[in-house]
Parts: C-alpha cells; sequence; structure tokens
C-alpha cells in the first residue's frame, strides 16, 4: 500500500469501515440535506458554488480504493458535477456514477440537495458543506452576504483536525469494553419497487412542541423519541415477539461530549427501547424511561466502553494482517449480529440550524432525511430552522401504519401540523386529519 506520508490518501476513520463492507442499493448508508431558497435556482452558479466549496473540503474530495488490508480514501483531482434531481432520495451513491465522490449534489427548482454516503462524513460534517454551498451560492448569485460565524468559507483555511480520526484520540484502553445489549423487534412490510422511497414531511411550531416537551421535564429529543417508540407499540401491539423490545437508535454527536473539530464520523449510536409487553404503560412511565437510560448512555465512561470494541478490534495484529476480503467478511457479519438486529429504527436530531441573519433572508427552509434498509424500512429525522421543526418520516414500504400513529400522537397533545408527502401534496392537518395518511 501507499506510505502513510503520502498527502493524497489517508484511511477511513473508525466507524467508516463498516459502510464499505454493508453498502448495497437495499442498504445506502446515505443521509440528505436540503435547502430551499426563496428563488429558483441558477444552475451554472451553483456549479461554480460547488467548485468553490469543494476545495474548502478537502475531506470530501476523496474517492474510495480498495487496498490489499484495507479501503482507503484517494484524493480527486476535479470537481464534482451537480446533477437535476431525478431520483428518489438517498439512492446509493456509486462512486463510479459520481466521477469517483462519495456524495452527490442535485437541484430541483428552488431546492438543492446534499446527499453523503456515511463513509465520508457524518451530518455534522454533511451539513457544515451544505452551509458552504449555500453561502457561495448567494454570495455568487450577487446577494448581499458576508461572512459570517456560522459557515466555513475560504478565508477558514481547512486544519489536520477537520480529518481527524476522534475515535482514536479518546480511545481508553483502562476502561473495559462494554457492548451489552439485547435484539429489538424488526418491523416489516410491503417492499417499494427497487430504487423507490417514500418522504412524509411534519412541519409544526416548534414553541408549542417544546412547551410539551418542558411539561414532561424532558428534552424535545427525548419527548419524540418516546413517541416514536409508542407509534410503533400502536402497530405491533399483539405481536408474538411481546418479549422482544422496540428499540429506537439515537445518533449521539460525539462532539459535544468530546472536543473534536473533525469533519469525519465523530457518532455513536445509543439503542434504547422497551419491550413490547409494556405497550400498555402510560407515556409517563415512557418518559421516565427514556429520560433515565437515553442519559446514563451519553456519560463519558460508559460512552468510551461502548466505543473502545470498534477501536481495538481496528489495533487488534491479527485482524490488520487479515486479507481485505476476511475482513469484509467478518465485518459483515458484525453489523448483522451488533448492528441492524439491535434496532426497530432510528431518530436522528440536527437540532438547530443557525445562519448568520443576511443569509437567513434568500432562504425558505432546510429539511434533513435518511436511507432505510431491508431490515430497517422506516426512519425519522429533523432539525429546526427559524420557528418551525422539520420532521421527515423516510419509508420503503407501502404502509403507513406507524406514521400515523405518530401524527395522531402530536395531534392529541395540541398540536398543529402541516403535512407534505410524495403521496399527498401539502395540507394543514390537525385533530383526526390525520386519517387520511391512509
Amino acid at each position: 500500500m501507499m506510505s502513510m506520508n503520502n498527502e493524497n490518501w489517508y484511511p477511513l476513520e473508525t466507524s467508516a469501515k463498516i459502510y464499505p463492507a454493508i453498502i448495497s442499493p437495499r442498504q445506502p448508508s446515505v443521509f440528505r440535506f436540503s435547502c430551499t431558497f426563496t428563488e429558483e435556482i441558477d444552475p451554472s452558479i451553483l456549479q461554480t458554488a460547488l467548485n468553490v466549496t469543494i476545495t474548502r473540503y478537502p475531506g470530501f474530495c476523496m474517492t474510495l480504493k480498495r487496498g490489499a488490508f484495507w479501503f482507503y480514501f484517494e484524493e480527486l483531482e476535479k470537481s464534482p458535477l451537480l446533477q437535476p434531481e431525478h431520483n428518489y432520495p438517498c439512492q446509493m451513491v456509486d462512486p463510479e456514477a459520481e466521477g469517483g465522490f462519495l456524495f452527490r449534489v442535485t437541484w430541483f427548482k428552488k431546492r438543492v440537495n446534499l446527499e453523503v454516503f456515511h463513509v465520508i462524513s457524518d451530518g455534522t460534517g454533511g451539513l457544515e458543506f451544505l452551509k458552504t454551498l449555500v453561502y457561495y451560492y448567494l454570495l455568487l448569485s450577487g446577494k448581499d452576504v458576508k461572512p459570517g460565524t456560522s459557515v466555513l468559507t475560504l478565508g477558514h483555511k481547512p486544519t489536520p483536525e477537520e480529518r481527524e480520526n476522534s475515535f482514536l484520540r479518546y480511545y481508553d484502553p483502562e476502561i473495559p469494553a462494554d457492548r451489552a445489549d439485547t435484539l429489538a423487534l424488526h418491523y416489516s412490510g410491503t417492499p417499494l419497487p427497487p430504487g423507490h422511497s417514500r418522504a412524509l414531511h411534519v412541519r409544526t411550531e416548534t414553541a408549542p412542541l417544546l412547551a410539551i416537551s418542558h411539561e414532561y421535564d424532558v428534552t424535545l429529543t427525548e419527548y419524540l423519541t418516546a413517541q416514536f417508540l409508542r407509534s410503533f407499540f400502536d402497530v405491533l401491539a399483539g405481536s408474538t415477539d411481546s418479549d422482544k423490545a422496540v428499540k429506537i437508535s439515537v445518533p449521539i454527536n460525539l462532539r459535544k461530549l468530546f472536543p473534536s473539530q473533525t469533519l469525519r464520523n465523530f457518532t455513536y449510536f445509543a439503542n434504547i427501547g422497551e419491550p413490547l409487553a409494556n405497550a400498555s404503560e402510560p407515556l409517563e412511565d415512557t418518559l421516565q424511561y427514556i429520560k433515565t437510560n437515553l442519559r446514563a448512555m451519553c456519560q463519558r465512561e460508559p460512552l468510551i466502553a461502548r466505543l473502545n470494541p470498534n477501536v481495538s478490534s481496528e489495533k487488534n495484529p491479527l485482524l490488520r494482517a487479515a486479507p481485505l476480503s476476511l475482513k469484509q467478511l467478518v465485518l459483515r457479519q458484525a453489523h448483522h449480529i451488533l448492528g441492524d438486529n439491535l434496532f426497530t429504527a432510528s431518530y436522528s436530531n440536527m437540532g438547530i440550524i443557525r445562519l448568520d441573519e443576511p443569509m437567513e433572508r434568500y432562504i425558505e427552509n432546510f429539511d434533513f432525511g435518511l436511507s432505510c434498509s431491508d431490515s430497517i424500512p422506516l426512519n425519522l429525522s429533523m432539525l429546526t430552522w427559524g420557528d418551525t421543526a422539520y420532521l421527515t418520516f423516510s419509508s420503503i414500504i407501502e404502509e403507513r401504519d406507524v406514521e400515523r400513529a405518530f401524527v395522531r400522537k402530536l395531534s392529541d397533545a395540541g398540536l398543529t401540523m402541516q403535512i407534505l408527502s410524495s403521496d399527498l401534496g401539502t395540507r394543514p392537518e390537525k385533530g383526526d386529519n390525520h386519517e387520511n395518511l391512509s
């Protein structure tokens, strides 16, 4: 393999090594951010903005190469090509179709989309890339925007820390490894045709949603995790697997607990849930369980104990010496046992999207979506922009029962929502109107 001193390549960080082993059209491991402007996009200007943006993010200007022992990233000496949007969201990123790149940028009318293969970054890195792209598009369009503190520009030179494998920095062999977990109940339905997906967007005012969460003395993430969990309770009640737990996988941005500037993956996935047998318990009990256990999982030492096994296996001399084909087989088996089998669905909250005020006037909204897989056919994601919470259900099955149950729960809590669906168009939802989701 190439010398470690060659600056044109670098190894995958710890958590990224699983993705080349499991990627397929039915498990694309892709996330998507969208930004909708107030005016229709000029694609020629957007392409120029993309050419500028990629020079600021060398970690995105890479392709995936196969070595004798590991996959690795190799630098690309070109710019990605903007494409009109023509596929369903979050389809597999095929480097051959993307000029070697591990992400794609598409546009449709007023909307620009960034879709990223998880191997190069997590949501934090992806969002930073999109914000820079939006800034340069507005600037090159002649808008009165100035660089502030919310966007990385060419004036902020890339730092070595942005490419850091932060899992290695915080690895602590003195803390015993802990991977104890239980199998989760899986949800299934009628698969959509290959390459198809459904998206259901739920928009609601943030203030009332926060007020409800605070009434229960929980965070917004804890409240919506509980309601998402209980939506599966409603749909799966009576299942013969009532001894298994419905578990929601909640991505935790480790940068908030372990100082890091990395734009690569630095996320831990906390699987939290209860047995289906507890479906009849009151909401307050579910909330207390989620609150207690999720906060316990997110303490420094328990997190390091959970992260240590990935790093220690990476350092294992026998595994390091094994050929890549054998490593791929081991990683696929590990993912089957320790990955999708341990949760029912994901709920990812990217939090508040912040831009400098001069940029905000030209933007209508942001959206965030996740890909699905055969094992995990439904996921929920959200972000907050301005006064509005934007929630997105991503699905690759026909059934809408969980989405319907979730909307009903928020409606019963007194929230007014707007529903945007690839099936239904746009309309306000309140009270029993959510039954129209069927």
